[in-house]
């Protein structure tokens, strides 16, 4: 149970003391919410961030691969044109 002395001084604080005392509980309750609340999406959009970057790194090493990929594809295809037309040339003779 409550202390009689803190009941008695309770008392004595008046109406506008309690009313600034139970504001003053109810605004730290919520700034306590929310804090807690901005520390769980500043987490999520931290994990979501890290999965983009990994994505990213993905995509540009797939890229770079794809890019030299392509560019062997063209000078294999300019060879194979060449020798067509080796060919072709000593075929005409």
């Amino acid at each position: 149970m409550m202390d009689t002395d803190f009941i008695k001084w309770f008392a004595t604080l008046g109406v506008g003391s309690i009313l600034a005392g139970f504001m003053f509980v109810f605004y730290r309750k919520d700034v306590k919410s929310f804090t807690t609340l901005w520390e769980l999406q500043a987490n999520r959009f931290e994990t979501l961030v890290n999965t983009v970057l990994e994505v990213v790194k993905e995509n540009t090493s797939s890229n770079a691969k794809l890019i030299s990929l392509i560019e062997n594809m063209q000078r294999n295809s300019l060879r194979i044109e060449d020798v067509e037309k080796i060919v072709d040339k000593r075929v005409d003779k």
